[in-house]
């Protein structure tokens, strides 16, 4: 029964370290600019899982919207 009780102890704490764990890396890392040869971005705001830019492109739109994507932007288009 001891031994039970052990390994139920030491499993819970497991998955607690692994949850805590598991929250903490899930944030984003947001750097507050980004300056290419093709753009540039400045952050806007950032959540838990996604950080916002606002880009200017210095090259034309089809190279920029490339240099973007290749670097992971994804566009949304704002509402009024």
């Amino acid at each position: 029964m001891h031994t039970l009780r052990k390994y139920l102890v030491s499993a819970f704490f497991a998955i607690v370290v692994s949850l805590t764990l598991a929250n903490v890396t899930a944030m984003a890392y947001c750097p507050p600019e980004d300056d290419q040869p093709e753009y540039y971005c400045s952050n806007t705001g950032e959540d838990s899982c996604y950080c916002y830019y606002d880009c200017t492109c210095k090259v034309d739109e089809q190279a920029c919207d490339a240099a973007l994507f290749r670097h992971g932007y994804a566009l949304i288009l704002e509402t009024e």
